[in-house]
Order: C-alpha cells, then structure tokens, then sequence
C-alpha cells in the first residue's frame, strides 16, 4: 500500500468512521477508492455517450410533440 498524507482534521474523522463503523482504515480506504473509481469510469462512459448523441430534443419540445405540454 502507498503511503498518503492526510491532514489532521480528515484524520480525526477518519479515526471515527472507522471507529463508529468497526472497519479498518484499509478496508474505507479500499472502499473509497474503489467508489471513486467506478463514479469516474461512469462519468468518462457518460461523457462518451454525450458526444455520440447527435442532435438533441428538449424534454418541453417532447411533451408538445405529444400534446402534454401546458
């Protein structure tokens, strides 16, 4: 495992997470990151499909199309 600095206030609630939930901090560190990278591999595949859609629709435009506007 690589070795981080954390400052002293994001330690002490990490100390109490880790506490209040009985993990260690290994298994909130694994955790975490393994959350953020899959939050960031989502967004990089949403950012993908973004620029593949082509010409877009309001969602207004869709309810006039189907006479629920107002």
């Amino acid at each position: 495992m690589n070795a981080t600095q954390i400052p002293p206030e994001i330690e002490q609630q990490f100390e109490a997470v880790s506490h209040l939930t009985g993990e260690s901090k290994d298994e909130l560190v694994r955790e975490a990151l393994l959350t953020y990278l899959e939050d960031f591999h989502l967004a990089m595949s949403a950012e993908e499909r973004l620029k593949d859609i082509g010409e877009r629709t309001s969602l207004a435009d869709i309810g006039r199309e189907f006479g629920l506007a107002d």
